[in-house]
């Protein structure tokens, strides 16, 4: 009765994120970082589109952050410029607070 792309389109929806990397348990995500924060990413988790998106944008592994927002979208300054970064992502990328 289903032919077509309407029928293979709706498989699977709903259950892509529990193929990603998520945080170990007991590790300091960014969301939640306080704001004014300084920390280090220690490692981007997700999809690859989601890495490599936050790649281009500066936010790998090594690069030092500082949380201008903390609620909702987190906002991010690095390297002069401010980047949004959305809840889900902010869940999926560790990091390691720096000592002032």
């Amino acid at each position: 009765m289903w032919r077509g792309r309407e029928r293979r389109r709706g498989r699977g929806r709903g259950f892509g994120y529990r193929r990603f990397a998520v945080p170990a348990a007991g590790a300091l995500t960014l969301d939640r970082v306080r704001r004014g924060g300084r920390v280090r990413v220690v490692r981007v988790g997700g999809g690859h589109r989601l890495v490599h998106r936050l790649a281009a944008l500066g936010v790998v592994p090594g690069a030092v952050v500082t949380v201008a927002r903390a609620y909702g979208p987190a906002v991010l300054a690095l390297n002069g410029a401010r980047i949004a970064v959305g809840r889900h992502a902010a869940l999926l990328i560790e990091v390691e607070e720096i000592g002032a």
